[in-house]
C-alpha cells in the first residue's frame, strides 16, 4: 500500500538530518529534528516534498498494477464456485457480449456508451450462490422485489440467465439454474410478559389448561406497534441469502425485547417449491431450498409473567 507524502518525506527527511556531515556542515545540534531545523519553504524542505511526491505517484502506480495483476491472474484460474456466482451477478437482462465483425469474443458485456445507473438498471440478480454435484454446478437465484426482498426472477429474465451462463460456462458443466419462489415458515411462540411494560391485544380465549390466549404485543404508550411480528420478520428478512434459520437466534432475538419474562417456541415448520406441498417441522436449523424465506404464519399465544404462582 502507498505510503503518504507525508510519511515519505519524514523518511527523507530523517535519514538526511542523521548524517554527520550535514549537521556539521549546517552547524546542527546532534538531536534537533529536521522540522526543527529547516523551515517549511527552505530549499531543503521543498526539494524534499517535490522528490516524496513523486516517490507516492510511483507507488500508487505500483498498486494499480499489483491490482490488475491480480485481477488478470483470478481470472485466468480454472473457474472455481465463486467464479460462477461473479459472472451470474454481472449478467445483464437485453446486454449484448463484446463482439468484432459479429462473432462474440469475450464472456462480459460492450457497456460502451452506459452509465454505472444504466449498467447496475439492467443487472436483474441481485442474489446468487452456487454449488456442485459432480460435474453439475447448481445456482440459486433471485433478484429484488418493490420492497428489497428476495423474489424470483421473470421467465424471460430466466431464459435470458441461463442462456448467457451457457455462453461463458467451462465446457463440459452442466448448470442449472434455481429460480424458486420463497421457502414459507410458519412459527408459533409461547410468551409470559410483564403487563407494567408491554399491552396484549387477545385474539382468542384462554386455553382451559393454561390460560395462554393468542395475542400480540405492543408498548404499553404506542398500541400501533406489533413488537414480536417485526421480530420474527426481521430475523427472517435479514437472512444471508441461502443462510441458515436457527431456532437459537430466533430465541435470542424474542427474549431480546423489553417486557417478554419468558419465552419458548412451540413450533417452526417450513415448506418449498421442491417438496410435497406439506410443512416440515424444524429441528435446529433448517436452510431453504429457494434461497430465502417469507413468514406465511405467525401465532403469538401468552399471558402474563407472575412473579409468585
Amino acid at each position: 500500500m502507498a505510503r503518504t507524502i507525508t510519511e515519505i518525506k519524514a523518511e527523507i527527511a530523517s535519514a538526511f538530518i542523521s548524517q554527520e556531515t550535514v549537521r556539521s556542515k549546517y552547524g546542527l545540534d546532534d538531536n534537533v529534528a529536521f522540522d526543527k531545523a529547516f523551515s517549511p519553504i527552505s530549499l531543503e524542505s521543498v526539494l524534499f516534498y517535490v522528490v516524496a511526491s513523486c516517490i507516492w505517484v510511483l507507488e500508487v502506480l505500483f498498486d494499480k498494477h499489483r491490482i490488475e495483476v491480480d485481477e488478470r491472474i483470478e481470472a485466468l484460474r480454472p473457474h472455481t464456485l465463486r467464479w460462477y456466482v461473479s459472472k451470474t451477478l454481472d449478467y445483464m437482462h437485453n446486454g449484448r457480449f463484446v463482439r468484432a465483425d459479429g462473432v462474440i469474443i469475450a464472456d462480459y458485456y460492450d457497456t460502451t456508451g452506459m452509465t454505472e445507473t444504466e449498467i447496475e438498471k439492467k443487472k436483474v440478480v441481485k442474489y446468487a450462490v452456487a454449488t456442485e454435484s459432480n460435474t453439475q454446478v447448481f445456482i440459486k437465484v433471485a433478484k429484488n422485489n418493490a420492497k428489497g426482498r428476495p423474489t424470483q426472477l421473470t421467465a424471460n429474465e430466466l431464459s435470458g440467465l441461463e442462456y448467457y451462463l451457457s455462453q461463458i460456462k467451462d465446457a463440459g458443466v452442466a448448470i442449472k439454474v434455481l429460480n424458486e419462489p420463497a421457502d414459507q415458515i410458519n412459527v408459533e411462540l409461547v410468551v409470559l410478559y410483564d403487563p407494567s411494560i408491554l399491552k396484549a391485544t387477545y385474539i382468542s380465549d384462554a386455553d382451559a389448561d393454561n390460560e395462554l390466549r393468542q395475542i400480540t404485543l405492543s408498548p404499553i404508550d404506542d398500541d400501533s406497534k406489533d413488537l414480536l411480528d417485526e421480530v420474527v420478520r426481521g430475523v427472517v428478512s435479514q437472512l444471508p441469502f441461502n443462510g441458515e434459520y436457527r431456532n437459537s437466534d430466533l430465541m435470542a432475538a424474542v427474549q431480546g425485547v423489553e417486557g417478554i419474562s419468558v419465552a419458548d417456541i412451540s413450533k417452526v415448520e417450513t415448506c418449498s417449491a421442491n417438496g410435497t406441498g406439506e410443512f416440515i417441522p424444524v429441528v435446529g436449523y433448517s436452510r431453504p431450498y429457494s434461497g430465502y424465506y417469507e413468514l406465511n404464519s405467525l401465532v403469538i399465544k401468552g399471558r402474563p409473567y407472575r412473579v409468585a404462582e
